[in-house]
């Protein structure tokens, strides 16, 4: 009992002393927040006490003050298996130098779109003002024979060992950062919102003409995926919102280009104004390039409500030819753009200019221009968009949406484009026949484009013409729609020029492109202005197969290189080059977490006595496509799927007996998110 007392006694005293203390100063102790234990503990902010006259409260048994450090720490990223098996029929000459065919059989385990087979992103923020990521990335290859790009070759018997990681050859040269280390930081203050990111690769879109990527009408085909495809919530999820947006999600390199270097924006500012100012390193400024290069550029944008808009953008490019730097090469470009809103119809523009300067090259200053006129997307009519663009040849900007097709650009060494080490950039310098709505320079065309939607059919197509501005080479590219990844395949990880029986093949990034000679041209110079034709059509549907969901797409492509005008895609021989593709595929979810798939493809491509002529045969080309696939979506669980696809392909043509080759192909690929 004594006890007891002796303990009450002791309480309230201590109990009195603390009383008195806080009646005699003016410390408020306040609490910022209920405390809940859901929330992780560096959200708690449990104590504010004055420092000044209690500077030792921060030690104790629970912090009295947010101690500091790291606020949040993420890992995130996607593991992804790619195996190919490709089986030739027929022996196809791949490079005719050097007399290398393609393999009969040929498994490959990766991807030769070089992005990583695992891939994990860390971020972290360290204030609630500033935060960091990076990512990590790493190759799978069949046999292990890498070069020191990817990390050199280790033995087992120098491996680490389990028990003790630390001892023997380490594994770090297998690893390797994909985008860089990023910093950025986020500021709110009275005068706008600030954001700043550096380092590592950012995705940066400033306009069409000035930095951006062809975005197009979303008409495409689903069958061949994409290496950075997601898996979606649902298995269906993918065709379900192709068929009702007319697009589909897209990783944050859609649209945009990327940039290496320092990315300042501003936002919500007085007078609605906002911008973006940038410095670094373009595609064009990397590689393995030692000279001095860099770009440089940004834009000022006023906004009058929330979609009309008028702003000043601009992209400019500069790299020394020698380590003296002597002598200088690159582009310069600025626009204004706007758009304007009223009652659902919408007019967007941009115009400006731009000049291409090297040791070889300096014409001056040129004219580029691009205006869209849209009716509102309602449910009872089409809604529809006339496009008019005009680019001078004058103009060469790789990093807008637009190709240039009429200057030989630069080098700093003679290293073959698409090799390492090349500063070439590998691209179609002949008049292209590109895609409805895709641009090049020295070119003006008019484009008009639809699209309906009803319950259960989805309609998208257009038509358009072009010309250019002056005669260019004596030379036309395109590409094989049907088959173009599969093609793409034949050449691994190089993007070589010149190869195929005939020579006239060029590799891209998962794409192939074939040049055409003309020969109507004066003692070999060009007079004729060639004009192009294009018109696409695309049906989509949704309904139910015996009670599954099934969706079937479909694509029609018709387009024309000529010498003279006309309003639609030329039929007769009256063209060039004359293609004409039809695609179609269908998913059907037989059952949850299973969804099998179809597709067939079918092109045709025609010369004229005006291209190149066979030797033997004496006929031009006369080129036949086919492609016909099937497969299987598999549900594993969670953010992760298993797709097979297999596809039975072969090409001919008729003219030019060398240039055929048919053969099967199969693709499993697995890939879990975390």
């Amino acid at each position: 009992m004594t006890k007891l007392f002796t303990q009450l006694v002791c309480v309230a005293f201590i109990f009195l002393i603390s009383f008195e203390a806080q009646a005699q100063t003016d410390t408020v102790v306040k609490v910022s927040k209920p405390i809940d234990i859901i929330e992780p503990i560096h959200d708690i902010r449990l104590l504010e006490i004055d420092q000044d006259k209690y500077p030792g409260n921060e030690i104790g048994m629970m912090p009295k003050k947010d101690p500091g450090g790291l606020k949040n720490l993420q890992v995130s990223g996607f593991y992804r298996f790619y195996g190919t098996y490709q089986r030739q029929i027929d022996p196809y000459l791949l490079n005719a130098v050097i007399n290398d065919t393609a393999r009969g059989r040929n498994i490959f385990i990766g991807d030769d779109s070089q992005l990583p087979n695992l891939l994990i992103n860390v971020s972290g923020k360290p204030s609630d003002k500033t935060s960091w990521g990076f990512d990590i990335m790493m190759f799978q290859f069949l046999n292990g024979i890498v070069g020191t790009t990817y990390g050199k070759q280790i033995p087992d018997s120098l491996r680490p060992d389990v028990q003790n990681p630390l001892l023997g050859t380490r594994l770090g040269g297998n690893l390797g950062l994909n985008l860089g280390l990023n910093l950025n930081g986020k500021f709110k203050t009275k005068y706008g919102n600030l954001s700043v990111n550096a380092g590592g690769i950012q995705w940066v879109s400033i306009s069409d003409l000035t930095m951006a990527s062809f975005r197009g009408y979303n008409r495409f085909m689903l069958y061949e995926r994409n290496p950075w495809d997601p898996t979606g919530l649902a298995l269906s999820s993918r065709y379900d919102q192709y068929f009702q947006q007319g697009s589909i999600d897209q990783d944050t390199r859609w649209g945009n280009r990327a940039f290496f270097g320092l990315v300042l924006q501003g936002a919500e500012m007085p007078g609605r104004i906002s911008f973006l100012l940038m410095t670094g390193k373009t595609e064009l400024n990397g590689g393995f390039d030692p000279y001095p290069n860099y770009s440089y550029g940004g834009k000022i944008k006023k906004s009058f409500g929330s979609k009309n808009f008028v702003s000043i953008n601009s992209i400019n490019s500069n790299a020394a030819t020698d380590s003296l730097s002597n002598d200088f090469f690159g582009f310069n470009v600025i626009t204004t753009e706007f758009n304007l809103e009223h009652r659902g119809f919408a007019f967007k523009g941009e115009v400006g200019g731009g000049t291409y300067y090297s040791p070889d090259h300096n014409a001056g200053w040129g004219e580029q221009m691009q205006f869209k006129l849209s009716t509102p997307l309602k449910s009872k009519w089409p809604q529809l968009e006339l496009h008019y663009y005009r680019i001078s040849p004058k103009v060469v900007n790789n990093n807008a949406i637009y190709w240039n097709t009429s200057v030989a650009e630069y080098r700093v060494n003679n290293i073959p484009a698409g090799s390492i080490g090349s500063s070439a950039i590998l691209i179609p310098t002949g008049s292209s026949m590109v895609r409805l709505g895709q641009m090049t320079n020295n070119r003006q065309g008019l484009n008009l484009n639809l699209q309906k939607s009803t319950k259960h059919f989805s309609f998208s197509g257009g038509m358009g013409f072009a010309a250019e501005l002056t005669p260019a080479a004596a030379t036309i590219t395109y590409t094989n729609p049907v088959n173009s990844v599969t093609r793409s395949r034949f050449w691994r990880w190089t993007f070589p020029q010149g190869v195929g029986p005939y020579q006239r093949y060029n590799s891209i990034y998962r794409d192939v492109y074939q040049a055409v000679n003309l020969s109507d041209d004066s003692s070999g110079v060009v007079v004729n202005e060639k004009h192009f034709n294009m018109m696409e059509a695309q049906i989509k549907y949704k309904g139910k197969l015996f009670g599954k969901e099934l969706f079937v797409f479909s694509m029609l492509q018709a387009n024309s290189a000529s010498r003279a005008w006309s309003p639609i895609t030329v039929f007769n021989e009256d063209a060039y080059v004359r293609q004409y593709v039809s695609e179609v595929e269908a998913y059907w979810a037989i059952r949850p977490g299973v969804l099998i798939n179809t597709y067939f493809g079918y092109e045709r491509t025609l010369g004229n006595y005006l291209t190149d002529i066979n030797n033997e045969t004496f006929r031009p080309r006369n080129q036949t496509g086919r492609g016909i696939g099937a497969g299987m979506d598999i549900d594993l669980g969670k953010n992760t799927r298993l797709y097979f696809r297999h596809r039975w392909y072969s090409f001919e043509d008729k003219s030019f007996e060398l240039d055929q080759f048919n053969g099967r192909e199969l693709t499993v690929e697995l890939k879990a998110f975390f």
